[in-house]
């Protein structure tokens, strides 16, 4: 248990090759695939190495990028920091480029430069310490793979708790972070449960797979417009997946084949809680 983090659990730099940005906006641009976030904090990186450690340098970078990138932003009243980039030995994994510890910093905090200052970085823990179960979070922590299913995943709490409860009741136990080191079929659903939050097959391209977590209801999820629905297609245990994953059906086919996406990996979940299985 780390008692530095709320709920025993950190989720922020977990290790070399997983991280969460998401408070600091990493998700918030228009083009969120793979390739273009992890090209956009790559070349952000490199530029910044050139840049001086004096304020009015760095202030300057950071204003330059935020002209320089594209503004329609999902999130438009959601800040999108221009400081963070990749850190690490390898850079393999986002992170604060102004932290004491980045690379050329030499032990100096420039954070204070940041939009959110050195203190709210010290302070701030998004919801999901609090607000899922130390389990769950072991869970999600240890299936993944890269910080960026990762970072998608890990602040959707609702999403999160209304899985891995319902796992939980078709297991008939507590789910335990030994389940997904014991168990790889059990650890290979969970992660096809991760990275549905960027493939889900009903979410409309107009919608971003990214999340706004905070508690402002600036941006809260629709329900599920289920008109035209036959309601016997729908079931109460999916319908809170669905809506956080910002699904739009077409048909009651849709919600079927949706409603067997999940099914499918409850199955898998069940089998791999009592079976060793390898993927």
């Amino acid at each position: 248990m780390d008692e530095t983090a709320p709920g025993g659990v950190y989720l922020c730099q977990v290790n070399e090759n997983l991280s969460c940005g998401a408070c600091c906006g990493l998700y918030n641009i228009p083009d969120l695939s793979r390739e273009k976030l992890s090209r956009m904090l790559s070349e952000r990186t490199e530029a910044f190495v050139k840049v001086p450690r004096e304020i009015d340098a760095i202030l300057e970078f950071g204003n330059n990028l935020l002209s320089a990138e594209n503004k329609k932003r999902p999130f438009p009243e959601f800040y999108h920091c221009p400081y963070i980039g990749l850190i690490g030995k390898g850079r393999t994994r986002p992170g604060c480029l102004l932290h004491p510890e980045s690379d050329g910093n030499n032990g100096v905090d420039y954070r204070g430069l940041g939009y959110y200052g050195s203190m709210t970085c010290n302070i701030y823990f998004c919801h999901s310490h609090t607000e899922l179960s130390e389990n769950y979070k072991r869970i999600i922590r240890g299936s993944s793979r890269d910080w960026y299913s990762y970072g998608l995943i890990i602040t959707e709490t609702a999403l999160i708790n209304a899985f891995l409860s319902e796992t939980e009741n078709r297991i008939q136990r507590k789910t335990d972070e030994k389940d997904i080191y014991r168990n790889p079929g059990f650890t290979c659903a969970v992660r096809e449960f991760i990275n549905l939050k960027l493939t889900w097959p009903f979410r409309p391209s107009s919608v971003t797979p990214a999340n706004y977590f905070f508690k402002d209801k600036l941006y809260e999820r629709k329900t599920v417009d289920y008109a035209g629905i036959n309601s016997e297609s729908v079931s109460l245990r999916h319908d809170a997946i669905f809506r956080e994953f910002g699904s739009c059906f077409k048909s009651d086919e849709e919600v079927r084949k949706a409603g067997m996406i999940i099914e499918l990996l409850w199955e898998k979940l069940q089998k791999g809680a009592d079976n060793y299985e390898y993927c």
